[in-house]
């Protein structure tokens, strides 16, 4: 029986750039594993590196990880599901692993006895993903620019991110343009853009949210990755005993180097099944 795996590129790449950026590691797996690579819906700037060795378009899931956004970009992960599915598995990098992540946790809480989404996800260098629920995650609107007298997400919903977490200006584009002449902010270090009273940004985190990701799941990241902190704590979002990871020794890539680790990570996950 064929494992059928949904794959999910970063910001900035493609479905065909991401299957030429995993094609060392699968073609080490069995012949079984089924590798369906989707393209994104909207252009954006190509990823540091990729422009000068691969032809556009340059592609994202959500240029911006509001609730409405996330929730847009759930349905294309529902509407893959029901076109080219079933799938055993998701595989997402960087952006598309955390909205593999965030399509996970949706369905699990929005449908309790039914199966997952999916039975394994396998993460590859990804940020924390984003709700599109404000019953969940921490109050990011701040870190997006996002200023005023904003109404609560929720009742005593934490507004402050760990700082450890907010690590790439260019990760923080907000629905609207950075506002030049604006001052006063409390913080001199974060964007500042116009309040809106209707955008929301819910990150998820296992200091605030008790759900937690029940499938088998790989996570795999560099130890020289800026994103590595995010991807450690999309761990704690996952049972430690479900949980398989491997930090290699590169950055924000996925090192031919290191394919026979990655691979030996798969299977341990895929063992749990």
């Amino acid at each position: 029986m064929p494992f059928r795996v949904l794959c999910l590129h970063g910001m900035g790449v493609n479905a065909a750039i991401f299957a030429a950026q995993t094609a060392h590691f699968r073609s080490l797996l069995p012949l079984e594993y089924e590798w369906v690579f989707i393209d994104g819906p909207a252009e954006c700037d190509a990823a540091p590196g990729v422009a000068a060795f691969f032809e556009p378009p340059y592609l994202c899931w959500y240029t911006t990880p509001t609730t409405a956004k996330m929730d847009a970009a759930h349905k294309l992960v529902s509407a893959a599901i029901e076109q080219h599915g079933p799938f055993n598995a998701v595989m997402g990098f960087s952006q598309g692993a955390a909205l593999a992540a965030s399509a996970i946790l949706r369905h699990q809480i929005q449908h309790p006895t039914e199966p997952p989404l999916f039975q394994m996800g396998i993460f590859i260098c990804s940020p924390m993903p984003f709700s599109q629920s404000l019953d969940f995650g921490l109050d990011a609107r701040k870190y997006f620019g996002l200023r005023g007298l904003l109404r609560p997400s929720r009742p005593g919903c934490p507004t402050t991110v760990p700082e450890y977490l907010v690590t790439d200006p260019a990760y923080l584009k907000g629905e609207d343009e950075v506002d030049d002449s604006s001052s006063g902010s409390e913080d001199e270090s974060l964007p500042i853009r116009r309040t809106s009273t209707s955008i929301f940004y819910q990150m998820y985190h296992s200091t605030v949210d008790t759900v937690r990701i029940k499938i088998p799941t790989v996570h795999i990241y560099g130890r020289q990755d800026k994103w590595r902190l995010h991807s450690k704590d999309l761990v704690k979002l996952c049972p430690k005993s479900l949980a398989t990871v491997y930090e290699h020794d590169g950055g924000h890539e996925i090192p031919k180097s290191a394919s026979e680790e990655i691979c030996d990570a798969i299977e341990i996950a895929a063992a749990c099944l």
